[in-house]
């Protein structure tokens, strides 16, 4: 029996729960407020101000303070109290919908698109939840602050998407809200891995914490109380790691593979490739994508068994995989026009960025210039390895900044450049929107210019500022001016 130490609490004080939340500038009367205490922002300072909007409790890790004048909670694990309330409160509405989780480092977000193609393209109505934005029956909700919400927001959305009729929910998992309980009381019919890559080190501090954090979706699936039937595990076997699950979840839970390089359950075969899309053959099934390069095979393999595994017919599949004209910033096609391609891709890490010089590689006609930078405040390691890799791989380098933060710029250079030193195909533009049009002005017929980095996101954050910018719109602009 679940229950809500929370929840609990306020009804022992005869108080009505109308709300939950984190940001004390939601609170209405008879919410329960959270006092978070991040990175950036501690939470508590703002308890006399939820309180004047009528908090009836107040939530904090942290002794309570002499400005709280209402009952109030101290949680020694507010995390977990956070999931179970917003599960309760908003009752329990995962359990009767169809819940797909997809993690790995590289992969969720087309991965879910494909996905969420191919279920409505059965006929069903989905849910999804992703980097980009929250998706309900086909409507956007909202832009996605994080990959998986917060426990209060994520149970918030569920309970919408349940009620608006939804039969399954695609999620992309991340790391972070496995190790934060966001996903808590959710139990998966499906878990997907796509791969484990150099990423979120910042967080995870090893790499082998990394690879823990992942497993706590399939520990999910196998959970002996997980109450969902048909459950199973897609795992990519092209991948180390995606290996070791197997051999980890083998005895519990039954496991689905995809590849391409070795025997699997699902393999790809006569792979073909152009600057539009991808053809390719699913265990001697024809099939087509209009994603680009061979890792977009990789994702159209899981969404492909995820779905075959609950039934999914394979005309469905098949015409679902190739519904979806594309993926927000995932090796995005913007331009093409006076024989040159121009693509804005959300590669973030060293592997990323070789995967997107490896896409347009065997369509090389001239030269390829690359645009990119590297976020503030997060794992450092991978800065010089994305430095030399640019260099190498591309006739010239634009080095221009990403998501400063809080971080000096100038640090977030000198970091790249490590990796760039000995190399003289580069220039240093700092600032992004200029960067991005000198790689643009520069280009002539048969070029390819990639602006990485960015993706789908429309802003970009300097300091503690968050600024309009889009990779997309930028080269649009400068096009249209052209």
């Amino acid at each position: 029996m679940i229950s809500s130490l929370v929840l609990e609490k306020a009804h022992t004080a005869g108080l009505t729960v109308t709300g939950l939340t984190f940001n004390s500038q939601e609170v209405r009367p008879g919410f329960v407020f959270f006092a978070l205490k991040g990175a950036h922002v501690d939470g508590n300072q703002f308890i006399p101000d939820a309180i004047k909007k009528g908090a009836i409790l107040i939530v904090s890790a942290q002794p309570k303070p002499d400005t709280c004048t209402i009952p109030f909670y101290q949680s020694d694990d507010i995390d977990r109290d956070m999931a179970d309330a917003a599960y309760i409160f908003y009752g329990k509405p995962s359990d009767d919908m169809c819940m797909w989780g997809v993690t790995g480092t590289k992969g969720k977000t087309s991965i879910a698109y494909l996905l969420e193609s191919v279920l409505t393209q059965a006929g069903q109505r989905v849910g999804a939840l992703g980097t980009v934005n929250y998706r309900s029956a086909g409507k956007k909700i909202c832009d996605a602050p994080n990959t998986t919400p917060a426990a209060l927001s994520l149970f918030k959305l569920l309970a919408q998407m349940k009620e608006e009729k939804c039969q399954s929910v695609v999620m992309e998992v991340s790391s972070h809200s496995l190790e934060l309980q966001r996903v808590r009381h959710i139990w998966y019919d499906t878990a997907i891995f796509t791969n484990l890559q150099r990423d979120h080190l910042d967080f995870h501090l090893t790499f082998e914490n990394y690879f823990k954090a992942k497993c706590k979706l399939f520990e999910n699936l196998a959970d002996p109380h997980n109450p969902k039937q048909n459950r199973v595990a897609v795992i990519n076997t092209d991948d180390e790691y995606g290996k070791r699950l197997v051999d980890l979840f083998k005895n519990r839970v039954k496991i689905v593979t995809f590849g391409v390089e070795h025997s699997a359950d699902f393999t790809a075969t006569n792979i073909q490739e152009s600057l539009t899309g991808t053809s390719f053959a699913v265990n001697g099934v024809p099939a087509k994508i209009n994603l680009l390069g061979r890792h977009n095979v990789y994702n159209a393999l899981a969404a492909w068994a995820a779905a075959a595994c609950k039934g999914i017919k394979t005309d469905d599949i098949v015409r679902g995989l190739a519904a979806l004209p594309g993926v927000p910033g995932r090796m995005e096609r913007i331009y093409e026009a006076d024989n040159f391609f121009a693509f804005v891709d959300f590669a973030y890490t060293n592997e990323s960025l070789e995967r997107a010089f490896a896409t347009v590689a065997p369509f090389k006609k001239n030269r390829v210039f690359v645009v990119f930078g590297c976020g503030g405040q997060r794992d450092r390691t991978k800065r010089p390895l994305m430095g030399r890799t640019a260099c190498e791989k591309a006739d010239f380098v634009f080095l221009t900044n990403d998501n400063p933060r809080c971080e000096d710029p100038k640090q977030i250079f000198a970091d790249i450049l490590k990796g760039m030193d000995g190399f003289s195909n580069y220039e240093v533009i700092p600032d992004r929107a200029e960067a991005i049009r000198r790689a643009l002005a520069t280009a002539q017929a048969q070029d390819i210019v990639i602006v990485a980095g960015k993706g789908h996101e429309n802003y970009q954050l300097v300091g503690t500022e968050k600024r309009h910018f889009s990779d997309q719109e930028t080269i649009r602009q400068f096009l249209q001016e052209k």
